[in-house]
């Protein structure tokens, strides 16, 4: 497994480690999914991530580690449009 190429907050922030565990757990006895899950976090890592740029697109696919393209296809995918941060979906 390749490692990241910075710290590991999982490993320096043991609380944060312990939550995301109990949260694996949880939904886990609920029946979700593993791309249930992934599709969720994926929707709220891009919902927040825009919320933090203004809306910027390039900096906010840039943060996240994607080209923007893939960026506006998820965008449309969740239907983030509407959310960005109460601007009118262009960037």
């Amino acid at each position: 497994m390749e490692r990241l190429p910075f710290k590991d907050p999982l490993l320096e922030n043991k609380d944060l480690h312990q939550q995301l565990r109990l949260m694996v757990d949880h939904l886990v006895k609920l029946g979700i999914t593993l791309r249930e899950a992934q599709q969720e976090i994926e929707k709220l890592f891009i919902e927040r991530t825009l919320v933090s740029c203004n809306g910027n697109r390039s900096r906010a696919a840039k943060q996240l580690g994607m080209h923007r393209n893939t960026l506006n296809s998820r965008i449309e995918r969740y239907d983030l449009n509407h959310r960005e941060t109460g601007r009118d979906g262009s960037s």
